[in-house]
């Protein structure tokens, strides 16, 4: 499973205590591995606001002074839960976490996602769908459940770091 990586959520917000939630691994949390969280560093600017008069040429568009915005996007990530070596405790131990893990993701509503592989995250990323087409792979003498998830990142532009 070496081309696998873990990643790192957190919830956003602040908990019953005004404590920020904690940070989850994926590996260790739900036994959740990707293959690559397909961050964008720059991606498309969004369309200014303006105004197109009929009686005079071009368009008025409004600058601000801080400059053009960036346009949130999806990104597709490959996911995979590894089968243990008792195959039918180890098919429903995959079936839970993995049923944990999407709970986890629709339950927090928005999150922060942190790449330990390419040592990118952002916050304000939910999560978008799911794809309903899973399979079953060998690799490295082991079984594997591997899932798509995608993500809507809704601040291209905060780099962050999980505390």
């Amino acid at each position: 499973m070496g081309k696998w990586n873990n990643f790192f959520l957190q919830r956003m917000g602040v908990g019953p205590n005004n404590d920020p939630y904690p940070v989850c691994e994926s590996v260790s949390t739900w036994g959740i591995f990707c293959k690559t969280i397909p961050f964008k560093l720059f991606d498309k600017v969004k369309d200014p606001a303006k105004r197109s008069w009929h009686d005079e040429h071009g368009d008025d568009e409004y600058i601000p002074s801080t400059g053009l915005f960036l346009e949130a996007y999806t990104m597709k990530v490959e996911l995979a839960c590894k089968k243990g070596s008792d195959s039918m405790a180890s098919v429903d131990n995959v079936r839970t976490n993995i049923g944990n893990f999407l709970t986890y993701l629709r339950q927090s509503g928005l999150l922060k996602l942190y790449s330990s592989h390419t040592r990118i995250g952002r916050q304000n990323v939910r999560l978008e769908s799911v794809s309903d087409n899973g399979k079953w792979v060998n690799e490295d003498d082991a079984e594997f459940l591997i899932f798509e998830v995608t993500f809507k990142v809704n601040d291209p532009v905060t780099d962050i770091t999980l505390s």
